[in-house]
């Protein structure tokens, strides 16, 4: 009876609240657009920024919503989808709709309603909220901390059955004609192969399906229902502490799918998202017909080998409805050859197994690439690959390692085949070592990341963890830590640093910033988390092109007017739970808080904001992606070469360790030092070698070849310091300072 009372209660004080103001709109004519206007591909709601009051019954559960957010307090930031109380809510088109249970409060925090995250399917609920749309699909969002009630119970919503075919096309292309009908809705496709498993971010994992006519759909993960085990919940009220979905196989049949149609816009409506996409709620939605053998844990040991050992691949493989026919390994050492055409081998149960198969790979010489897959049929003659392969792909995917003597290096933990740019060691606990290019010191990044010495691609790596605050730059340090992806970037979690004694030299790879065609095609992955210098192939200057591109980033390019497709990202005067740059860097897109930290403290250098008359010869920083976006993080302000603007100097504390020598290639002999108009350089052994020479910049300022003994003729440079770099024909390197006097 309390119960009722306090419904009725709050049903009177939303409608004296609320029916002053705000005009009531039903959830059918909030959806509905014409289809002149769906064939003129406008989507849009009539009601689109206005904010109105209106009831729906709860389709799914606040508890099952699974979005993180670092910008909402708790770090979750529910929804719920509804369907129009009008007919008890029968399914209809233009009857669904999105609501996110979110509202910004007086100081700008974006909280949640409590009783948000506990409603059920069959709830009755008042809103009053902003019409809006996020990638065109609509959407709700609260006005206030009132303007969320629940006013009554009834039965929970059914699925309604519509075609695949209404929704996309074989492109993924949104159908928008048919699709708009349902967005938000709750439905059952039928009939449906899965044609690629797509995962992301280290713990995610959607898929695509395919219907008789090839039109393909994502299975997306906005809810429990399709959490992996590694995904740790963040709605409070989660039935869970952790996901427990098994993805498929490619092949797999489902005799049905349910779920909540969302979209994301592309096509005609000029977005470039996936289309409309189906996210189940329950692990009910998963009507499974028939699939191939499913292979699990695949593993290998030892994950980099040296040339004396041979590599143990061991692997589990079930099939639910019937039994494993075969199972066998497929790999090679010959670059030239397809993944189709390596030699196959028969991988045999494990004694005393019945689902786990075992293979070795004889050892290779040092320095070979080894790629592999593992392919297996079902007594049905259904087929899986691991890795995973999409259906009608013409080449299996491939898995893949490299023989070290010397140890695992970190182009062996960033170096990747997969389009994703996942690293083919995530989730393995790794030991390596590396040159520190940004440290977490004063006058510093402000957060650790180390190299290999040689540097060049796939070179660089960010570290997180415990640690990691005695490194100064260029000294040596071992790591041991956990592999990660985080939101696409590869990082090592350590749990172990420690110096080696040692320090190298890193100069900067060069990177054109208005390369436009390897940064939209990835081209751009191999320098991540390497130590990078933007600069134009022809010497000419550098540019503020884009002075705010939002979330902190500004972009940098040959031109001033260069639009962003042609600009590299810059971040710099932010820190916070979802951005990593330095706060010793003056120049930021604005004075406001959102470029100040909310995790570290504030900036430690005066602002400045950025504008299109600034330029510079170079811009220095470590290469960073996230958000769908490479952007180059400066260290500090000594990153800006030949800058336009006055910015503060820099105090970088430097490593106690000794600067003299860093050498691998044995007997050089390099004299006078300091030196004048001339400088001697010898090799013991006799051999070829070539010279390097970069200022403190990292700019190469001379280059020659040698055998031998040779004199180098230093006449054109100017008094100060230099690194000079020796190489020879092996790849030993050899690198000292050298002062350079008048």
């Amino acid at each position: 009876m309390k119960k009722g009372l306090l419904l009725i209660a709050l049903t009177l004080t939303g409608l004296m609240t609320y029916g002053q103001t705000y005009p009531y709109v039903s959830i059918y004519d909030i959806n509905y657009v014409s289809p002149a206007s769906l064939a003129a591909c406008n989507d849009s709601s009539a009601y689109f920024g206005d904010t109105i009051r209106t009831r729906g019954i709860v389709i799914t559960d606040g508890s099952l919503s699974e979005v993180a957010s670092g910008s909402v307090q708790g770090g979750n930031r529910p929804f719920i989808f509804l369907i129009d109380t009008a007919g008890g809510g029968s399914p209809g088109p233009f009857k669904s709709i999105e609501l996110m249970g979110v509202y910004e409060d007086a100081s700008g925090t974006l909280l949640v309603p409590p009783s948000f995250t506990q409603v059920i399917a069959g709830d009755i609920v008042e809103i009053t909220g902003y019409v809006g749309a996020f990638n065109n699909s609509a959407q709700l969002s609260l006005l206030d901390a009132n303007s969320f009630s629940v006013v009554g119970t009834t039965n929970p919503p059914a699925a309604d059955t519509i075609p695949l075919s209404d929704f996309n096309d074989p492109n993924r292309v949104n159908q928008i004609q048919t699709g708009e009908f349902y967005e938000g809705s709750f439905v059952t496709l039928e009939n449906v192969t899965v044609a690629a498993v797509i995962p992301f971010s280290g713990n995610r994992i959607s898929f695509d399906i395919v219907d008789g006519q090839g039109n393909r759909m994502n299975v997306s993960d906005r809810f429990l229902a399709q959490k992996l085990p590694s995904w740790q919940t963040v709605n409070p009220n989660s039935p869970q502490q952790t996901g427990s979905f098994v993805p498929p196989v490619p092949g797999t049949f489902y005799n049905s799918i349910s779920g909540i149609i969302r979209q994301d816009a592309n096509g005609c409506t000029g977005g470039t998202g996936r289309g409309y996409e189906i996210n189940p709620f329950s692990s009910t939605h998963y009507n499974v017909g028939f699939a191939p053998p499913f292979i699990s844990q695949v593993d290998r040991d030892p994950s980099v080998p040296t040339a004396n050992q041979s590599v143990d691949i061991t692997c589990n493989i079930t099939d639910f409805d019937g039994t494993v026919d075969s199972v066998a390994i497929c790999w090679s050492d010959n670059a030239s050859l397809q993944p189709s055409q390596f030699p196959a081998y028969s991988m045999n149960l494990a004694a005393g197994s019945t689902d786990e198969y075992e293979y070795t790979i004889p050892n290779r010489p040092d320095g070979t690439l080894i790629r592999y897959y593992i392919y297996a049929k079902d007594n049905d003659g259904n087929v899986s690959y691991a890795p995973t392969t999409p259906v009608n792909q013409a080449e299996p995917n491939v898995s893949f390692y490299t023989v070290r003597d010397g140890g695992l290096k970190i182009y062996d933990i960033q170096y990747t085949l997969a389009s994703n740019g996942n690293s083919p060691l995530v989730g393995e606990t790794v030991t390596v070592t590396g040159i520190v290019t940004a440290s977490t010191k004063q006058y510093d990044l402000g957060y650790l990341y180390l190299q290999d010495e040689n540097g060049g691609e796939w070179s660089g790596i960010w570290c997180v963890g415990i640690g990691l605050s005695d490194f100064f730059r260029d000294e040596e340090v071992t790591v041991t830590g956990v592999v990660e992806e985080y939101f696409g970037l590869t990082r090592i979690n350590v749990s172990q640093a420690q110096k080696t004694g040692n320090r190298g030299v890193i100069v900067p790879s060069v990177v054109d910033p208005s390369d436009s065609a390897s940064y939209a095609n990835f081209g751009w992955e191999k320098w991540e988390g390497v130590l990078v210098k933007y600069e134009d192939p022809n010497q000419n200057k550098l540019w503020i092109s884009q002075e705010n591109l939002g979330f902190g980033d500004y972009a940098v390019s040959n031109s001033p007017t260069a639009p962003v497709f042609k600009s590299g990202r810059v971040l710099a005067g932010r820190q916070s739970s979802t951005a990593y740059s330095s706060l010793f860097v003056q120049l930021i897109v604005d004075t406001t808080n959102f470029n100040y930290t909310v995790l570290d403290g504030f900036m430690n250098v005066p602002a400045i904001v950025v504008s299109d008359t600034m330029n510079m010869d170079a811009l220095v920083g470590v290469m960073f992606y996230g958000f769908s976006n490479f952007r180059i993080l400066p260290r500090n302000n000594d990153d800006f070469i030949g800058i336009n603007v006055d910015l503060d100097s820099t105090n970088l504390p430097t490593s106690p360790i000794s600067i003299d020598e860093f050498e691998t290639l044995q007997g050089v002999s390099i004299y006078p030092n300091p030196a004048k108009q001339w400088v001697s350089i010898a090799l013991a052994s006799g051999e070829s070698f070539s010279i390097q020479v970069f200022d403190m910049n990292g700019t190469e300022v001379l280059r020659q070849q040698a055998t031998g003994k040779t004199l180098l003729d230093l006449g054109n440079l100017a008094a100060g310091m230099y690194i000079i770099g020796l190489k020879d024909a092996t790849g030993r390197i050899h690198h000292s300072k050298l002062l350079v006097t008048n």
